[in-house]
């Protein structure tokens, strides 16, 4: 009977472990997706102080944002602080100038972590998925 209850408690105490490590979100996580045809690759490092910064290139083309993040019962919640770029080239029938970029939302995701090192981010609002990898 020892031993039973002795193994049920160390499963117990795994089965913590790896629940508390997949609910982590600290390191570097990378994802990609194509829309209408073109390829986006999303990397987003998670620091401590609920802080993260997010790239998203494709091709020669990169945008940034960073802030701050609360994670709450399966909802990400992220609040930007700092963008790029703050500007767009803008062509008319005046001629060429630079107008200002709008601050990008932060977003409301659900989160699903299938292990500890890969989550499903899916956009409460605008129902797109992406799948993410911890590569660090």
């Amino acid at each position: 009977m020892k031993t039973v209850c002795g193994t049920a408690v160390a499963f117990c105490f795994l089965v913590a472990a790896q629940f508390a490590a997949a609910q982590n979100l600290m390191g570097k996580w990378t994802g990609s997706t194509a829309i209408n045809g073109q390829r986006y690759a999303f990397t987003m490092t998670v620091t401590a102080g609920n802080h993260y910064m997010e790239t998203v290139q494709s091709g020669t083309l990169m945008t940034a944002q960073s802030g701050t993040y609360v994670l709450t019962n399966g909802l990400l919640v992220r609040n930007v602080i700092d963008w790029n770029p703050k500007q767009q080239l803008v062509v008319d029938a005046r001629g060429s100038h630079y107008e200002p970029m709008a601050k990008p939302p932060g977003g409301t995701f659900r989160v699903t972590f299938t292990n500890a090192n890969t989550m499903v981010l899916e956009d409460v609002n605008l129902k797109g998925t992406l799948t993410y990898q911890r590569v660090q």
